[in-house]
């Protein structure tokens, strides 16, 4: 006869085998990706001090004001959420706030909760924390709302300020201001970030809800 009845097939090698568990490795890791809407999963973005997390941070992001800074009167509250001044007086501011974003074409992310803020109005700047609860009591700031700049998007629930996203921030400082007072907000993201200065001036005259530009 002419030739073997049998084929004599190459064996099938543990490097292939490797390469094939890799590929379904890779596979299911892009269908994870594609399920979670095109964005990385919660559990990536806010590993502490992982190698993802640094990177967002060294990829030089910023943070910058959008539109005006708003001012409100000791005695009333924002509308996007109730505000506990120390003494009330309708003559005095007790809070601002401010929509910020990413600088555009940044592709990186922010955690906010791990911004530090200040408060200075004459004197040494004050650091005032952070709060989630539903009033906010001062001295005390609060991300009081999230938007997406997007069409038919909404902003994720988590606190990371990413591209496309807004924040509308509110904050108090220890005591109220005068009318005709200067006043800085200074916020500080974690890593190699330039900090957000914010310097506005109150009206002579304090009204319920102020545009200070």
């Amino acid at each position: 006869m002419s030739g073997s009845l049998y084929r004599n097939d190459p064996a099938f090698t543990g490097l292939e085998l490797v390469l094939m568990i890799l590929f379904l490795i890779g596979a299911a890791g892009v269908f994870i990706f594609l399920c979670e809407g095109g964005e990385a999963p919660g559990w990536v973005r806010t590993f502490p001090g992982g190698l993802v997390a640094d990177s967002m941070y060294m990829s030089g992001d910023g943070i910058q004001p959008v539109g005006s800074v708003y001012g409100f009167s000791a005695g009333s509250s924002a509308p996007a959420r109730p505000v506990l001044v120390p003494v009330v007086n309708p003559g005095r501011m007790g809070s601002a706030q401010v929509m910020v974003s990413l600088f555009i074409g940044d592709t990186g992310a922010i955690d906010m909760d791990r911004l530090n803020m200040t408060w200075s109005s004459g004197g040494m700047p004050q650091r005032i924390q952070k709060t989630d609860e539903p009033v906010l009591v001062c001295p005390n700031w609060t991300i009081a709302g999230k938007y997406n700049m997007l069409p038919g998007r909404t902003a994720d629930s988590d606190n990371w300020l990413e591209p496309n996203e807004q924040f509308m921030i509110l904050a108090c400082p220890p005591a109220s201001l005068a009318p005709y007072q200067q006043f800085t907000l200074k916020m500080y993201p974690e890593g190699p970030v330039v900090p957000l200065s914010l310097t506005r001036t109150t009206p002579g005259y304090i009204r319920p809800v102020m545009n200070l530009g």
